[in-house]
């Protein structure tokens, strides 16, 4: 039984990396998982040990897949490992079974899309790492579901157009970076989250 559960879900990962990444995302950013076998164990399992940012199985670094559960049994967390590290996609789930994150590793670290959602389903941030660094276009949404900031990066560094609004829609922040350099309006710092004009 927990063969084909297992099955089931490279099934499904195969499938979500086809969709989700297949075509939208640059060749490079594509982690090889041929090399990850289709074993799975339990965090719990007293021979599976984190040494060093390392997962080890007895005494060799773990390669397949490590799943976490809540104490109701209900699945927490699982993620693909290769020699001990992260590599390719984990997925966490909030305790009434809904999706919490999806993020994607290259040997250990931040690579590809990263997604999160709030509890009630609405996507709550989409962000993009090369190398554990910030790339691209980064969003992020309040719980409502409107959007908190639309941010630039090149290589973990602001670039090109920031945006971000209050949750009643109105920008507080509305800059363009070149070359270091800010152009624009620039009310608040990004350290923490609005919510009806208030810190939240």
């Amino acid at each position: 039984m927990a063969r084909k559960e297992h099955l089931l879900f490279k099934f499904i990962l195969l499938i979500f990396y086809i969709f989700s990444f297949g075509c939208s995302q640059p060749k490079d950013q594509k982690v090889d998982l041929s090399q990850i076998p289709n074993d799975t164990i339990v965090l719990i399992n007293a021979r599976l040990k984190l040494q060093n940012g390392v997962y080890y199985f007895g005494s060799k670094p773990y390669s397949g897949f490590i799943k976490e559960l809540y104490e109701t049994e209900t699945l927490k967390s699982i993620g693909s490992y290769f020699q001990g590290k992260q590599h390719g996609l984990t997925k966490t789930f909030f305790p009434n079974a809904k999706l919490e994150t999806e993020r994607n590793y290259k040997d250990g670290i931040g690579y590809g899309r990263h997604f999160g959602y709030w509890q009630n389903g609405n996507k709550k941030f989409d962000f993009i790492y090369i190398n554990d660094k910030r790339e691209g276009i980064q969003k992020q949404w309040y719980e409502s579901g409107s959007q908190y900031y639309e941010l630039s990066f090149t290589n973990d560094q602001e670039n090109g157009m920031q945006k971000a609004w209050r949750e009643n829609g109105k920008p507080f922040i509305n800059y363009e970076v070149k070359d270091g350099v800010r152009y624009g309006l620039q009310k608040s710092a990004l350290c923490y989250t609005l919510k009806n004009e208030k810190i939240k």
